[in-house]
């Protein structure tokens, strides 16, 4: 019973939070978005070290994080004569 109303309180506040967001000045909703980031950023500091830590610790891991090597197919008979007659 308690939790179900800390639950539907909860949600209150959260629809009033947006309200009041929605309704921000451009910069009001700046000067938010600086706050916010400040308040995050050491913690997305804090996981892109651990997930250095792993990359060191698991060469797969580095590999998965990198894109895939792109590797070009040599060029068929087509595409060269293609090349030759729009080049």
């Amino acid at each position: 019973m308690i939790l179900n109303d800390l639950k539907r309180k909860n949600k209150m506040n959260l629809e009033k939070l947006a309200d009041q967001i929605i309704q921000l000045s451009p910069e009001q909703a700046q000067e938010l978005q600086v706050i916010l980031k400040a308040k995050v950023m050491p913690e997305v500091e804090k996981q892109k070290g651990l997930l250095d830590e792993q990359q060191m610790a698991n060469p797969q891991v580095d590999q998965m994080a990198r894109p895939p090597e792109q590797t070009m197919a040599p060029p068929t008979a087509r595409d060269v004569a293609l090349r030759s007659l729009l080049g």
